[in-house]
């Protein structure tokens, strides 16, 4: 072995500390039998690319997703992937679930919005888990489901910066306002993708008024000046400065 790849660091010390965490605690792992799905009135799903499965109980009434556990043979960053698709699409229906990317995967447990949770060499093992979803989605596609949700899409965990970007005040509005874009490109509209939606930035006013539109379902969808409404300003607030207020154009 070269000096090279005895200073490589180890894959565990590439991963985020997020990552490393949900590692530690697995809570999807497992399976259903046809028995367990019979009992519960559900449709078993299973969906599965090489050596990662994904055992989905779905009600047939509405399409939600209403538990799921995988199972995976391989390297760690492979069970990782496995229980990352599991969070995420856990509570949604299977269309929401077949919009989910091998980069949302990716954000969703990141210790900082630029900096990858799986390293490069384990990004594979997430694209085995969007196949396995579509997979599984595919099969549930005589299944209704509403185009409305109740849920809000981008109900996630994220870094929060006590008291705003420092210096926020002294920033120029231009430098404002692409800062705000940019965060609702990396951390707000992926999420909101996952119902068919969109979400623009129109103003940015008086230094604090977001002024936002919405596009795709979000148009008519009662959550959008409800609780998506509150997430979006919650997250620009954390990740921002808590001034900001968050003003849709209906």
């Amino acid at each position: 072995m070269s000096l090279t790849q005895l200073l490589r660091p180890h894959l565990w010390e590439l991963f985020s500390k997020k990552l490393r965490d949900k590692i530690d605690r697995f809570h999807y792992a497992g399976s259903f039998t046809p028995e367990e799905a019979l009992a519960r009135n559900m449709r078993l799903v299973i969906g599965s690319d090489g050596k990662l499965l994904f055992y989905w109980l779905v009600d047939e009434s509405d399409g939600v997703i209403a538990d799921v556990k995988f199972q995976a043979y391989g390297p760690i960053s492979l069970l990782a992937a496995g229980e990352i698709a599991c969070e995420l699409v856990l509570r949604k229906n299977y269309d929401q679930a077949s919009r989910i990317s091998a980069d949302l995967l990716d954000q969703h447990v990141r210790d900082k919005k630029d900096v990858p949770s799986f390293p490069k060499q384990a990004y594979s093992h997430l694209n085995q888990a969007i196949a396995a979803i579509d997979q599984a989605a595919q099969q549930c596609f005589d299944i209704p489901f509403t185009a409305e949700y109740d849920l809000t899409p981008i109900e996630h965990d994220f870094h929060e910066i006590p008291g705003g970007i420092p210096g926020w005040e002294d920033f120029p509005s231009p430098q404002k306002l692409a800062i705000i874009k940019e965060v609702i490109d990396k951390e707000i509209r992926p999420y909101i993708e996952l119902d068919a939606g969109g979400v623009n930035v129109l103003h940015f006013k008086d230094d604090k008024e977001v002024v936002i539109s919405y596009e795709g379902s979000c148009v008519t969808c009662h959550s959008s000046t409800g609780s998506t409404l509150t997430a979006i300003q919650q997250i620009l607030r954390a990740r921002v400065h808590p001034s900001l207020v968050v003003i849709p154009e209906l």
